[in-house]
Formats: structure tokens, sequence, C-alpha cells
């Protein structure tokens, strides 16, 4: 479990002296700052100001003790630098860093609760030597080619205990699936929840047989056996909003997976409307014609579990589908908060080098919401991150010495503890307070 103590072990770890023995692998030459100085600079100037420009860097590193123009510091974006960071970003990803569970009865029958997506980048087309996007078509007259370069980011998420494992980085054109997360044994008696990206009967089969739950949407066309016989799923489901459906079906033309709960309810037509444009723009955008089962299915919410259901309610499962949406919300904070894909450089190795520091800066960030505020379930992740990039002068002071390290983490920690939950709505409840529900096993 994370402590201060571990905190602060572990950041002097990673910037005083992974950073040194990564930047000697990499090559680089210590010039006039210090190895320690340009991580420093880079990863907690962008994590205080993710719209910080060399200017704004330079002036962050007067925090520092270190004088230097803007000029200088832009001799510091190079590929070596770019790579030095990288390889930092996955030297952080290794340190194990989780929290006592979070106090939610419903999640805490499973040994984890992990929720796993990715998000894409986009990149100048000139790197799509080093992080090839899917192709398309070529730039046009002023503009860049948005898909020839890019970079997706994987992670795996424990809602239980927080850890976060990643984020991952691999080639924009490369399927989720491809991501070095399949390498990653998961534990017996966790859950398991993604989204249609990652529907494999082959994984699906592999991780039921290992003894971890799985929970994930329907996908359109998949081959259902109720018993001996092929169900067809247009014919059973619903017809009234709001009535439900549940039955036990094997999953696959060869009965791959078995023994798999289907849970169904129609959606307010509203709802299905929403889908349906969703449905429309996404053909749009790849050019490609609607299917007529994707769009008929828009009146369902259809899910595939094999958590039983003395483990899980018809309810409980709605609910953990939604919590999916939590990892959707993290890409969100550091896209919107950290400003993970805006930079204003042109420069190919200064915006590798922005984005890998400010991924480093997300990482180190994550670990300070689970030492301050994980044990709270209704805590906001945006609101915590405002209050930790308000706090990056005092870690600053730790790390230079200008205080005990363990004294400003705990002063960081300190001004979480105001105003970061979720108050309860009367209506729209958030999934916090979805989970916190009435936990009735077994009701169907």
């Amino acid at each position: 479990m994370t402590s201060i103590a571990r905190m602060s072990r572990m950041v002097k770890q990673l910037f005083e002296h992974d950073s040194v023995e990564l930047a000697h692998a990499a090559g680089l030459r210590q010039r006039k700052l210090t190895f320690v100085q340009v991580a420093l600079i880079l990863v907690l100037g962008w994590w205080k100001q993710p719209q910080a420009g060399p200017s704004t860097l330079s002036r962050f590193a007067g925090s520092l003790g270190v004088r230097i123009e803007k000029q200088g510091l832009d001799c510091h974006f190079t590929e070596r630098t770019a790579s030095w960071l990288l390889a930092l970003l996955r030297r952080a990803v290794e340190y194990v860093v989780c929290a006592h569970a979070v106090s939610l009865p419903l999640l805490q029958q499973f040994r984890a609760v992990l929720i796993e997506d990715g998000s894409s980048i986009s990149l100048p087309s000139v790197l799509r030597s080093v992080w090839r996007g899917c192709g398309g078509r070529a730039a046009s007259a002023g503009k860049d080619a948005k898909t020839q370069a890019a970079l997706k980011v994987t992670v795996r998420w424990d809602r239980l205990s927080g850890r976060l494992q990643g984020p991952y980085l691999q080639e924009g054109r490369q399927h989720e699936l491809k991501s070095v997360l399949r390498e990653q044994v998961i534990v017996p008696g966790s859950l398991w929840i993604a989204d249609l990206g990652y529907w494999s009967l082959k994984w699906l089969r592999a991780v039921s047989q290992s003894g971890v739950y799985f929970l994930m949407r329907d996908i359109a066309g998949i081959v259902l056996w109720q018993g001996k016989q092929r169900l067809d799923l247009l014919s059973v489901l619903p017809q009234v909003t709001g009535e439900r459906l549940e039955l036990l079906v094997a999953v696959g033309a060869d009965k791959v997976v078995s023994g798999v709960r289907l849970v169904a309810e129609r959606v307010p037509d509203e709802v299905a409307l929403q889908r349906q444009e969703r449905i429309r723009a996404y053909a749009d955008d790849h050019g490609k014609p609607v299917n007529p089962l994707v769009w008929e299915l828009a009146h369902w919410t259809i899910v595939l579990t094999n958590v039983p259901v003395c483990m899980l309610s018809f309810e409980q499962v709605l609910a953990l589908l939604r919590a999916r949406w939590q990892v959707e919300l993290l890409f969100k904070l550091w896209k919107e908060s950290g400003l993970l894909d805006d930079w204003e450089a042109s420069d190919p190795w200064r915006i590798l080098c922005e984005v890998y520091a400010k991924l480093l800066a997300m990482v180190v960030q994550h670990w300070f919401v689970l030492l301050s505020c994980w044990d709270d379930p209704h805590r906001s992740l945006s609101a915590v991150a405002e209050v930790l990039r308000e706090q990056v002068p005092t870690l600053v002071h730790g790390l230079l010495g200008h205080l005990p390290l363990g004294r400003a983490i705990g002063l960081i920690l300190d001004s979480v503890q105001g105003g970061c939950s979720i108050p309860k709505r009367s209506t729209r409840l958030s999934t916090s307070y979805r989970l916190l529900g009435p936990w009735e096993p077994g009701l169907t």
C-alpha cells in the first residue's frame, strides 16, 4: 500500500536516480543543466502549466534555482531527449502503486475490478516513422494528415485498489488487443470490463478458464446458443421500454464460451436515437454503410457476463457497465486538464518530449490521487487534479530540500481534503452512488 514514506522514496528514486541512469543509457550529455534538473523542469513544469511554452518553462526553472533562457531550454528538445523521457515514463509505469480497497461492497467481492481501454493521440505526419498511424489520405494544402502518425495509450485500471497498469504506448495503427496488457496475468477472482473494441472470443475463453470474470456489451451478429438451439436475439428481446430479459447462453458458433448470462433492457426511444446518431456519424467518418443489425440493436442495452447471479443482480450488472466510463473520464482528464494532445510547437522532437513528459506527469499525479483520496468513493478526479496541479511548487520545495520531502507530500495531501467530493444528486446519480446503492446479491 502507498504511504507518505513510500511515495517519498519513489519520487526521489524516479527523479534523482532513474533519470540519471536512463539519461546515460540514452546517450545524453550533461551540459548546463543536470539530468535531474531537466526532468524536473519538463515533467513538473508541464504538470503545473500544461500549456507552457519554453519561456514559461524557463521561468518555472527559476523555482528550481536554475537560470536558463528559453533558447537554452530549446536545445534540449532532441530525439535523444525524447527517447530518454519515454524510457523514464516506462520506468515509472513499472512502479506498483495502489491504495486500500475503496469502501464499495459491490466491488470488494472481487480480487480486482479491472477496466481496460485505450485512447489515441494524433501526431504530425513527420513522426510516422516513430509512431505509425492508420494511414489514410495524404496531407492537403495547408493541412497535415491527421492519420499518418499517431500513438495509442492503453491502460488497465483497478477500480478497487486504484492501481493503474500503464499507460503503455503502441503505434496508432495497432489494435488494442496488441497491447502489452495482453501479456500480463489477471489474478483469478478479478472482474475484467472493457468496451467492444476488446471483443475476442479467444480472450474471453482464456480469462474465463483462468477463473477471471468478464463483463462486456454484446457485439452485433455474434452467434448465441440457448441450450441446443441457436438464439434469434431480436425475436426474444423485450419490446416495452424498461422491460428486461435475462438468459443463460453459450457464445460463438462453436460455443467457445458457455455459462454466460445475457442481460438486456429496452431503452427509451430518445436514448436509442442518440445511439443511432453516433452509429451514423461513425459510419460516415469511416466511409462505411450503417449495419442494419447494429442500428436495430441500439434500442437495447445488452450485456454478456460470466459473473453468477448470486454475485451480481441485474441492476448491479448495469451499474458496473456504467463504471466502465470511468476510464474514459481518466483519458478526458489527461487530455482536457493535462493537455496531453495539445501543443504549440512545430518541431517533432519537442512535440514528443512534451507528450512523454506530460504522460509522466499524469502518472505521478495518479500516485498522489491514490495516496490522498482514493478511500473516498465519490472523489472528483478533475477537482483533485486541479488542487494537485496548484501544489506542484510544494513538491518542488520538498525535492530541493527546502523542507523534508515527507512534510511536503503531507501538505499536498492536506490540500486535497476539502471540496473534492461529488455531492449526491437527487436525480441522475453519479456512478459512485449507484455502486453504493442497496447491495442485494442474487436479486433479479
